[in-house]
């Protein structure tokens, strides 16, 4: 198992790695532990067809590049218009830095069993809830050369069997292509034309478990305007993903320009989800200092301020996504 030091606010936590090895005390993997346990898993679309049903959650895993959806809200905001009255739940589970081998997050992060001294309590934070999950891996992976494509469907196979008992909506997103800027723009075609037996891989998969593959590429026309640093997409980068992806799904049309209103409400709650996913000072939240002062109201010091917060952002982020929804709704009238 993969071993790698994460520091994260004051704690120090040895976490480890590959999907669906426990990854503390008999936890579940990383990415599964993230989301609501199901009685029975979600259905799949019906006859394969990508349909949102009302209020359901569009849950995305990946690394940088998809962590990034979340600072440039066309996707997001272009889901809302194409279906206004559907009441859809974004949250982008993403993290710098994951891959489909490995995800690194704090120690005790959304496990069952918490820190063992006095005064400390399990991560109680709401899990998400299972309807739709975007899985975005093989681009950072096939850096590592082609020899290592049986690993990495191996990885990915077991990935998606972690997933299985949540939900059969699962879609397999294409990877976006290297790009001919940056440092290494010269090595952009070497390295697409390893990643395209990536992409194979990928298509075979959805296949094969009669999963929905997004081939967000096939009629894009990337440029090397679309990535700063040859390897992430940027503002351009995410418009265009943005818009071969909707159009992959059925929307048909230019992307509509989201009024400014339904933009500063995906922003707002994107803020106030990334603080609730990913708090800072996790060591006196849920981590190993909870029993310290520090960690607790300076007058009462029966409570801990860290908590009181962070159980204080659920409600505002229904705020903000009931903004969305209206805006959403005004702007397809």
């Amino acid at each position: 198992m993969i071993r790698q030091l994460l520091r994260l606010g004051s704690t120090l936590a040895l976490v480890g790695a590959s999907p669906g090895l426990l990854a503390q005390d008999g936890e579940r993997s990383v990415l599964r532990r993230s989301f609501a346990e199901v009685a029975t898993p979600i259905p799949p679309f019906p006859e394969g067809r990508f349909e949102p049903r009302p209020g359901e959650t569009l849950a995305w895993i990946g690394g940088t590049e998809t962590f990034d959806l979340d600072r440039h809200g066309f996707l997001e905001a272009g889901f809302h218009l194409a279906w206004p009255g559907q009441a859809l739940r974004w949250r982008n589970l993403a993290w710098q830095g994951d891959t489909v081998y490995h995800q690194a997050r704090p120690l005790h992060y959304y496990t069952q069993k918490g820190d063992s001294q006095p005064g400390s309590i399990p991560d109680h934070r709401e899990r998400t809830e299972p309807g739709i999950v975007f899985v975005c891996f093989g681009k950072m992976e096939s850096l590592e050369g082609a020899e290592r494509l049986p690993d990495f469907v191996a990885a990915y196979a077991k990935l998606l069997d972690d997933l299985a008992p949540l939900t059969g909506r699962i879609v397999l997103v294409e990877p976006t292509p290297f790009f001919w800027s940056g440092p290494a723009a010269s090595l952009a075609d070497e390295r697409n034309r390893v990643l395209s037996r990536y992409i194979e891989a990928i298509e075979t998969l959805a296949k094969e478990r009669n999963l929905l593959f997004l081939r967000a590429s096939a009629t894009a026309e990337w440029n090397a305007g679309h990535s700063d640093n040859g390897v992430h997409l940027n503002g351009a980068g995410h418009r265009t993903f943005a818009v071969e992806a909707l159009r992959h799904f059925g929307f048909t049309g230019r992307l509509p320009e989201a009024p400014p209103a339904l933009s500063d409400a995906i922003e707002r709650k994107n803020h106030l989800w990334q603080q609730y996913y990913r708090p800072t000072n996790w060591a006196f939240l849920f981590g190993d200092r909870q029993h310290v002062p520090a960690s607790r109201d300076v007058e009462k010091r029966e409570e801990r301020w860290f908590v009181r917060e962070i159980d204080s952002l659920p409600a505002l982020i229904a705020e903000s996504e009931a903004d969305i929804q209206r805006y959403a709704k005004e702007a397809a009238q």
